[in-house]
């Protein structure tokens, strides 16, 4: 692991345990076992740290977006397929998970970080938009629908971070059917 990575590590263990206000970079370096200017070297502040972490994040959790290029399934299989690496992912990754939703709404995650990370994703919103037009989703905006998507991620989630391995592939389905039912037209 590169020094680069060990402070990223670091940083979002210790955003998620102690919050932004409390982590010092101090307390990153120390963490991660490099010298206290080694975070400078990559990040020019705990500001740009946060930001490019939450990036990062956010692209390793979206890496799965691509199902909706494959034309061979319906969109809902599409979504499902995506419903189903997503919900993997986040319990897969729990501090990456606690992480995203801690720093979603954050004020410390500037607005050009989310217009680049809404500009890689315009494929998404495409897609849903298309699926509005076909009459297969209920007409609501984007934002809405998203919203909608972000809180049933968000629930089971957590709810499969406190069950057992043997029932994840069940309630994630189930999750997925109450999801679907609440956006189908």
């Amino acid at each position: 692991m590169t020094k680069k990575e060990k402070i990223m590590r670091s940083a979002i263990k210790l955003f998620c345990s102690l919050g932004f206000q409390n982590t010092s970079t101090t307390k990153i370096t120390k963490d991660a076992g490099v010298g206290t200017g080694t975070l400078f070297l990559y990040f020019k502040s705990k500001d740009e740290l946060v930001n490019a972490l939450y990036a990062d994040v956010k692209r390793e959790m979206m890496e799965f977006h691509h199902v909706f290029a494959d034309q061979t399934y319906s969109f809902k299989q599409q979504l499902n397929l995506f419903w189903q690496h997503i919900v993997m992912w986040g319990v897969q990754n729990p501090v990456k998970f606690k992480f995203m939703m801690q720093f979603k709404n954050s004020p410390y995650i500037s607005q050009l970080t989310v217009q680049e990370l809404q500009e890689e994703n315009q494929f998404v919103e495409k897609v849903m938009n298309q699926a509005i037009k076909d009459g297969i989703l209920i007409d609501q905006p984007f934002e809405f629908l998203i919203s909608i998507f972000t809180s049933q991620f968000s629930a089971i989630t957590q709810y499969l971070s406190t069950q057992e391995a043997n029932e994840h592939e069940r309630m994630i389905q189930i999750s997925f059917d109450v999801l679907w039912n609440g956006i189908k037209k």
